[in-house]
């Protein structure tokens, strides 16, 4: 019977591989708050918007825009440290809020679903 974890071994990597080199094309630097007082290091992934501006409306006069966005990591990978990214997960960049709404994981890469409002 074929070591099915073996014979994947090296396909998962080169979609890491080739998943890392997409991220490059566009690359941002996350720091994840998880829970209520836990911080992750550092991250790189790719952020793409999917969705136009929604309006939101806030109690009283408030409103703000949400943007449905993907954010695309690693797993597996033979030199760069795995993606962590879970539900409920938020971060920050460039003053845009983001908080992680699904995660899927393939072969090589995670995709992680988003909201983030601006």
């Amino acid at each position: 019977m074929p070591n099915i974890p073996n014979y994947l071994s090296p396909i998962g990597e080169n979609r890491a591989v080739d998943a890392w080199s997409r991220i490059q094309d566009k690359p941002s630097s996350i720091v994840v708050i998880r829970g209520k007082n836990t911080t992750l290091a550092a991250q790189t992934v790719r952020i793409e918007t999917t969705s136009n501006p929604t309006e939101v409306k806030g109690e009283g006069d408030g409103s703000s825009a949400r943007l449905d966005v993907v954010v695309f990591g690693v797993t597996g990978h033979p030199t760069v440290a795995n993606t962590d990214l879970k539900r409920d997960d938020r971060f920050a960049v460039s003053g845009v809020q983001y908080k992680v709404v699904h995660v899927v994981f393939q072969t090589g890469e995670i995709q992680a679903q988003c909201e983030a409002l601006v």
